[in-house]
């Protein structure tokens, strides 16, 4: 211990210390660093073994990483299903050939690239959005209506409709089925999980358009053209939204009027289908009696009619007989004008009938003019006892004589049977002779009044009752 080293000596808060019980010595030479190196080695080994492994265990590790996700980029297209190619949000391939075929596709994987798929072919339902809401309980549209009523309207939010032509309600429910035609143009514009619902907005917005072009009656009653003016509307609509879809069927399988006035509107459509089927079946009556009259050319016919009472309206009387002059020549001529062609030739042949009865009463008056001049009243004499020798010639007449004597005679006839066969046997006679003038005019032959009775000249005899009908001044 040096000079400059004194001994502390101890104060009386700190303690003595206690003396040393070993001391290590170090001796610096080369065998004991070998020796440490040769203690220390197999530790070494086995870390660096160790170590080594775990490398190459975290090499295979991220080859088959690499390889796990170069492969995922491989993707399968099923049949029925259409989409393309992105390589960092961008659509790839060649122009014109960007959609993916069905099958095994292989490509960058996610988030590099993608292959983006939608449904080739879909359908889409609009069920509630023109649809009313049935009442609690009801679950067929019989049942809504009948447990509907007037007090209830439409309300907007609740029930669905639609505004027609003339001011009505409607409701109706729709179904679309659609394709996807270009891929590229569609995942474009949209995403895929929307492009239903842009199908269902562009069928809802054209139906809109479409009722307001229709009446309720016409909605209801028409089968294609709604369907097809909406089909074109909502396929024009996509078009503009370039969409690339294209509509492959639409129908709206139900339409019906609003619940409340269900019933009265039924009961209208069946008014109107009776009236229809009753205008036709008058339509066809009609035409059939017109053949029946006129035949298959009565349109013709009918036609020439029509001018001759025009002609007649204007005071044309010159027209008005060149018309009627037509008009009888079809008739006469050979062609078939049906019943028509019938009556004239009966009436011809009565005309012709009376011609000869009234030509030989004719040459009778001839003859009995000359003694008529002569002596009036000897000529009227003799005719008269003509005619009463004629009558007392009859079978059928009985002459009965009284006396002169004065005061009351009470007569009892009774008629004899040779007589009373005559008067049955004329009676015969009288009605076969009126049959064969019906058979020559026909049963529902008419009068003519005085100013319908026309010399010469045409008139207007088109009433056969001659109830309606007049001739001219």
């Amino acid at each position: 211990m040096s000079d400059n080293e004194r001994p502390v000596e101890p104060t009386e808060q700190e303690a003595p210390r206690r003396g040393a019980s070993a001391q290590f010595t170090v001796a610096a030479s080369a065998g004991a660093e070998a020796a440490m190196r040769q203690a220390m080695d197999p530790a070494n080994q086995s870390l660096a073994e160790a170590l080594r492994l775990s490398y190459r265990v975290l090499q295979v590790a991220i080859l088959a990483l690499v390889v796990v996700f170069l492969f995922s980029g491989f993707q399968q297209v099923q049949e029925g299903q259409t989409g393309v190619k992105t390589f960092f949000g961008r659509i790839v391939g060649a122009p014109g050939d960007e959609q993916v075929a069905p099958g095994l596709q292989p490509f960058w994987p996610y988030p590099v690239g993608e292959i983006v798929l939608l449904p080739q072919k879909d359908a889409v339902e609009l069920n509630s959005e023109f649809w009313p809401k049935f009442p609690q309980g009801a679950n067929t549209v019989e049942e809504a209506t009948n447990a509907s009523s007037p007090e209830e309207p439409v309300r907007p939010g609740r029930d669905g409709s639609l505004i027609t032509a003339d001011g009505d309600l409607a409701h109706v429910r729709i179904a679309a089925e659609f394709t996807v035609d270009d891929a590229v143009r569609t995942l474009d514009e949209f995403r895929p999980d929307a492009l239903r619902d842009v199908v269902r907005k562009a069928l809802q917005r054209s139906m809109v358009q479409v009722a307001a072009q229709f009446t309720l009656q016409e909605l209801l009653e028409s089968r294609d053209m709604p369907v097809e003016a909406l089909r074109e509307r909502a396929q024009s609509t996509l078009d503009t939204m370039k969409t690339g879809v294209k509509l492959t069927s639409v129908t709206i399988p139900e339409k019906i009027a609003p619940l409340a006035i269900r019933n009265a509107f039924g009961r209208v459509q069946e008014s109107r289908e009776n009236a229809k089927l009753a205008i036709e079946k008058a339509q066809q009556e009609a035409n059939s009696t017109l053949v029946g009259m006129a035949g298959p050319e009565w349109a013709g016919v009918l036609d020439l009619v029509q001018r001759y009472e025009a002609e007649l309206t204007r005071g044309d009387m010159a027209a008005a007989d060149a018309v009627m002059q037509e008009l009888g020549a079809r008739f006469e001529g050979g062609t078939n004008v049906g019943q028509t062609s019938a009556i004239i030739s009966r009436a011809q042949a009565f005309r012709t009938s009376v011609r000869a009865t009234l030509g030989k009463e004719l040459g009778r008056l001839n003859g009995l003019a000359p003694a008529f001049r002569e002596n009036p009243a000897q000529l009227v004499r003799k005719l008269w006892l003509d005619a009463v020798r004629q009558v007392l010639a009859s079978r059928s007449a009985e002459v009965v004589t009284a006396p002169d004597a004065g005061g009351p005679v009470r007569l009892g006839l009774e008629s004899s049977n040779e007589v009373m066969q005559a008067r049955r046997q004329a009676e015969v006679e009288r009605r076969k002779m009126q049959s064969q003038m019906n058979l020559q005019i026909g049963p529902d032959r008419f009068q003519l009044g005085s100013k319908q009775i026309m010399i010469d000249a045409p008139g207007r005899r088109l009433d056969r009752n001659a109830e309606k009908g007049f001739g001219r001044d």
